[in-house]
């Protein structure tokens, strides 16, 4: 059953899911946040085939070329609802490459887009690791917010992310950021941020924190094929040295 509200109704009630699920996750992770920044838009009825891979560049050998793949298979339920589903491989130095992990993302679109001064949505994953990873099952959580501006498109995502069964009651606060510049359809300039920054109660000091940052290119080769490429800089002693993440989707 769908309700038939008007907007300021919905505009009441978005606001307070967005405060109830804020303050859910204060009083409740995967630390390491995947390399992509989501949008709050989505498309119904759209069905997709998406590779992410992020690969670790840094002096200690143990890190250096680690690779994780991500393989989605998404649909857009409806016009406000995007799920997909996650099978997540690592590729380690010295190591075979395995299946790490299972997850399972919701995107919910809050207003029409373009409707709002701000573009807003939601975002819930469920991480479940493989048994043979030393890792919890968790919850993460993002408000993904969007303005357009001219030629530029920026979005942020912050995100709240807890570990099942973690002895802290702290959820872990991180962050991504992109600035796109929409120049051609098969080729937009911008710049991504990434942040991890520790429990919410106790930020970790600076230097133990992971920042990244980094340029980014993005296109539509096709109709129906899209591609991310780009190097982020690692900016504290707690970051990796760089990292390349790559992503293609294919659209139908």
């Amino acid at each position: 059953m769908i309700l038939n509200m008007n907007q300021p109704m919905r505009t009441i009630l978005s606001y307070s899911l967005t405060s109830i699920l804020f303050v859910c996750f204060m009083c409740v992770a995967n630390p390491a946040l995947a390399k992509k920044v989501y949008s709050p838009s989505v498309d119904g009825g759209e069905l997709a085939l998406e590779y992410q891979s992020d690969v670790t560049v840094d002096g200690d050998q143990k890190k250096n070329g680690s690779n994780r793949h991500q393989f989605e298979l998404g649909y857009g339920v409806t016009d406000r609802w995007h799920s997909g589903i996650y099978g997540i491989f690592t590729d380690k130095p010295g190591q075979k490459i395995r299946y790490s992990a299972f997850k399972w993302e919701n995107i919910y679109q809050l207003f029409e887009p373009g409707k709002q001064w701000l573009d807003a949505g939601l975002y819930l994953e469920y991480f479940v690791p493989a048994a043979s990873q030393n890792e919890k099952q968790a919850l993460e959580f993002k408000l993904l917010l969007e303005k357009n501006s001219g030629s530029w498109r920026h979005t942020l995502n912050i995100v709240l992310a807890k570990q099942f069964g973690d002895s802290t009651k702290n959820a872990s606060y991180g962050y991504a950021w992109r600035s796109q510049w929409r120049l051609t359809r098969a080729f937009n300039p911008g710049i991504e941020v990434y942040g991890t920054i520790g429990p919410l109660r106790k930020f970790r000091p600076i230097e133990q924190q992971s920042h990244l940052i980094g340029p980014v290119v993005y296109g539509k080769l096709a109709d129906s094929l899209k591609y991310e490429v780009g190097y982020l800089f690692g900016l504290t002693h707690g970051s990796v040295d760089g990292n390349i993440k790559f992503n293609l989707e294919v659209e139908f």
